[in-house]
């Protein structure tokens, strides 16, 4: 059967609370993505947003960057050179989705075996303890709050930075926060505390160049992310771990500094 495609100028009568609502995200963050530039909605005769078929398009592009880490401000200089390739965007969206559905099963039939194992009154051995919690993924969630707090932390020379470092080391990062998860009821001197203090330190100074500025705003999104709970939910450590990291890296120089 030939498909038949839908006009790409085709307006839907849907207005924001409608399409928020149909994509899972806020008004807010509707309204923040036009004030980007991002998504163009058309004024009806009564001045009202309608969404057609361009700007779902789109909006289904930017929804899905950021779920990979990239900054509206990163995301506005990709769709400003060119139109969204939606079949580029599926694919990529669809290879992205079956290697989280194989991450899942595999998470799955950790959890099956050890269920199985305790309703037999075995006990279950520290090797399979640690593969069950290397299944659970410590890294930072995009949310449209954390986007407006970010966009609210950083500049537009800084979001730009983040998103050119950002990819590079956000592997380093989920490693730190999955051994810190490990060590946090340490004391933060300790040999291997200190090591994550100083893998911590370098990857700031990747993301910062060292700036202070820089290094003031990222303390800021850290703290404005602790300070309300819906958004501490996406990020991948608590106030108490960020402390402890805090502690390891001043640790960490003071050993450096010793020498």
């Amino acid at each position: 059967m030939t498909r038949t495609k839908r006009p790409s100028k085709v307006q839907f009568p849907d207005g924001a609370a409608d399409i928020a609502r149909r994509f899972g995200i806020t008004i807010k963050a509707l309204r923040l993505y036009e004030k980007a530039g991002l998504i163009r909605p058309v004024r009806d005769e009564r001045g009202w947003r309608t969404y057609g078929q361009a700007e779902c398009e789109r909006l289904h592009v930017v929804l899905l960057l950021r779920r990979f880490g990239l900054t509206i401000a990163r995301i506005g200089e990709l769709l400003a050179h060119r139109s969204p390739d939606l079949a580029a965007v599926l694919d990529l969206q669809e290879q992205a989705l079956t290697d989280q559905r194989r991450r899942i099963d595999e998470a799955l039939a950790l959890i099956a075996s050890a269920r199985d194992r305790v309703a037999a009154g075995e006990e279950i051995d520290p090797v399979a303890l640690a593969e069950l919690a290397r299944s659970e993924p410590f890294r930072l969630r995009w949310t449209p709050a954390l986007e407006k707090l970010s966009a609210e932390t950083f500049t537009p020379d800084q979001q730009r930075r983040l998103a050119r470092i950002a990819p590079a080391v956000e592997a380093e990062w989920n490693a730190l926060y999955r051994e810190l998860n490990e060590i946090v009821g340490d004391a933060p001197d300790t040999p291997h505390a200190m090591e994550l203090g100083r893998r911590a330190s370098a990857l700031i100074v990747r993301m910062t160049g060292d700036d202070d500025e820089m290094r003031g705003a990222l303390t800021r999104f850290w703290q404005g992310g602790f300070a309300d709970p819906a958004l501490a939910a996406s990020l991948p450590m608590d106030s108490t771990r960020w402390h402890f990291l805090g502690a390891a890296m001043a640790a960490h120089a003071s050993k450096v500094k010793g020498k």
